[in-house]
């Protein structure tokens, strides 16, 4: 199970590296293997949760048999004067029940070894999937960074009178459509003449004023 996760993980990252060189659109060739790690993490989890279910059984046989063990070495004393038959019946479970259990702790010490490096495992391929993420995002944004410099370079190195005349057409289509809406605000000139000759000897008044305070 382990080894299956690293070749799956090994061809996912190798495929990326050799489809960069191969294929114009990098962006969705490292989004299609970004969803296949994620996919193998996960069923790669769930393995993992299933490896620690059975880590536990294993654990619970072991606390059971240590408890048979001591209750057929209790068994066996207690009726060793009046039936030795008996006694020696009780003391061979109770042995059989040791060589259980050193057999299940063996089981057990490999079984936690499989399920440690099967977490190491996962723990390092979602810390490359991160990894990977992470330099996706930068790259796309230092692509549309580029695509925006790339159009502004174009702009810069079209004729000025192109650009005029687009700026041009642009503001007549927005008046036009402010006059369709009735948002045309036209000058008048009568208007602002007399508000200029009004603000005019509103001043001149106020002048006199302050002269004639400077002169009391």
């Amino acid at each position: 199970m382990m080894s299956t996760l690293k070749r799956l993980s090994t061809t996912i990252f190798s495929r990326v590296d050799h489809a960069v060189t191969q294929i114009e659109n990098h962006d969705a060739v490292i989004e299609a293997s970004v969803r296949d790690a994620k996919r193998a993490a996960a069923r790669a989890k769930v393995r993992l949760a299933r490896v620690h279910a059975d880590g536990e059984r294993l654990r619970t046989r072991i606390t059971n048999v240590e408890k048979s063990k001591v209750s057929w070495a209790e068994r066996a004393r207690s009726v060793a004067v009046k039936d030795e038959d008996t006694a020696l019946e009780c003391l061979r479970r109770s042995k059989a029940c040791q060589q259980q259990l050193e057999e299940l702790r063996v089981a057990l010490e490999r079984h936690q070894c499989v399920e440690s490096r099967l977490a190491s495992d996962i723990h390092e391929a979602e810390s490359r999937l991160g990894n990977i993420t992470q330099q996706r995002n930068l790259m796309r944004t230092r692509q549309s960074a580029a695509e925006a410099l790339k159009f502004t370079s174009t702009l810069d190195r079209a004729p000025a009178s192109d650009l005029d005349d687009i700026f041009e057409r642009w503001e007549v289509q927005v008046t036009e459509t402010e006059l369709a809406l009735g948002n045309d605000d036209p000058v008048d000139t009568l208007d602002r003449q007399f508000l200029a000759d009004e603000e005019r000897t509103e001043l001149r008044a106020e002048l006199s004023a302050m002269l004639a305070s400077d002169e009391e």
